[in-house]
């Protein structure tokens, strides 16, 4: 298969890695009066988030790549940004919704890539992922309203 789909799709899940670790770091210390509410999304986010990694990942095994996921390259190519340990809940709810516009866009370049090469299986997987990160960034930028 392709490289460009293999080198989209390994940084779809560079970004996919730091995003995780962002909610899991929002999870374990979100505090006010939308805990309750929060922590449980949270939890709920990065659950579904580490499936999302594996199933990237997997999907560059079965085009014969090889997943990055060390720390040195997350580090280094990451356009998600690691946040703090601790911020506000409203920042915590910004920082998602960036996060979901850039692996929105990670998103599409692997679907452009894919298309270019005919690669329907990867068309199949993803075109959802865009899906549900849409819905998720219209529900935060209601909360923060």
């Amino acid at each position: 298969m392709d490289n460009k789909v293999v080198d989209k799709l390994n940084q779809l899940l560079i970004n996919y890695q730091v995003h995780y670790q962002n909610l899991r770091l929002f999870h374990w210390n979100v505090k006010g009066p939308f805990f309750f509410i929060l922590h449980e999304k949270f939890e709920e986010l990065y659950r579904d988030v580490a499936e999302k990694v594996d199933e990237v990942a997997e999907r560059i095994l079965s085009l014969e790549g090889t997943p990055q996921g060390s720390l040195k390259n997350i580090l280094s190519r990451a356009d998600i940004e690691s946040k703090d340990e601790v911020e506000d809940a409203n920042a915590m709810v910004e920082s998602i919704v960036n996060g979901h516009h850039i692996l929105i866009k990670n998103l599409k370049e692997v679907l452009e890539e894919a298309e270019k090469v005919g690669d329907e299986g990867t068309l199949d997987l993803f075109t959802s992922y865009i899906q549900e990160l849409e819905k998720e960034n219209w529900m935060f930028k209601s909360y923060l309203r």
